[in-house]
């Protein structure tokens, strides 16, 4: 495992007892992720969920999938744990911390996971491997985030870096995601069917900048390559995000969503 996934890992490891407070979104997409698979046909008796975090996705795949064999993994021991927790030893699942773009333990009918792949170092390579390591007939179905997540922010950094040339504003992680067409090429190269995919942008609100930036902090969502802020950036960033964002006493924050889903045959 390379060192940006270990702090990976250690981010989210590091919040776990707290990230469903904050990761409302996240259970939006994975309630919108379950209800796509619910209504296929398939008999999913093998499902391998990657990046399972604290199990949110993991117990809706238990309860709509009863007599499935699930094999749930994630980077970090504890947000690991956190999900053998709340489903407690008796679920019948199999747990492994585990790098999802490295070799996987067997062949599945469904591969799959919410609010994930946005991470990956390789994700063409991830999806050759999924593609390998699929049934016939199997599916790949997940839900990612894209380059537009926390484009506010993004510009809020920009803005105020031109303004002040000597402070050095930080990359935003988001700007790095993959988008939905690109997902739809990393399947389509790796050989997958029947491809699907969907991007949409998605408005949340905040009470304002400060609530937010804790948020994303308290799920762990952060950078692998933290870099020292200025508190002088950091305050002229809070002051363009409030003036530009602000709407009917909330503050704007988009999130980028995809949909994706194909099939192996």
């Amino acid at each position: 495992m390379n060192s940006d996934k270990q702090r990976l890992g250690h981010n989210f490891g590091r919040q776990a007892a707290q990230y469903d407070r904050y990761a409302l979104v996240q259970r939006r997409l994975a309630d919108q992720l379950i209800q796509t698979l619910a209504k296929q046909l398939d008999n999913f008796n093998r499902i391998l969920e990657i990046g399972c975090g604290t199990g949110y996705f993991t117990n809706l795949l238990r309860q709509t999938f009863p007599g499935a064999e699930i094999t749930a993994l994630d980077l970090s021991p504890a947000v690991l744990q956190a999900a053998r927790t709340r489903l407690g030893e008796g679920a019948g699942i199999t747990w492994l911390v585990a790098d999802g773009e490295q070799e996987l333990p067997g062949s599945f009918d469904l591969i799959t996971a919410s609010s994930v792949f946005q991470w990956f170092t390789h994700p063409e390579h991830a999806c050759r491997l999924y593609w390998e390591h699929l049934q016939p007939g199997g599916m790949l179905a997940f839900t990612s985030l894209g380059p537009l997540t926390f484009q506010e922010l993004a510009s809020s950094f920009s803005q105020v870096g031109t303004r002040f040339p000597e402070l050095t504003p930080p990359v935003i992680p988001a700007q790095g995601f993959a988008r939905g067409r690109e997902w739809g090429d990393y399947l389509q190269r790796a050989g997958f069917s029947e491809i699907f995919w969907q991007d949409d942008l998605w408005l949340e609100n905040y009470t304002d900048a400060w609530t937010f930036l804790r948020a994303v902090q308290g799920m762990g969502a952060t950078s692998t390559s933290p870099a020292f802020l200025p508190r002088r950036l950091l305050t002229e960033v809070i002051k363009h995000y409030e003036k530009y964002y602000r709407n009917n006493g909330t503050i704007q924050v988009t999130f980028e969503v995809i949909a994706a889903e194909a099939k192996k045959f």
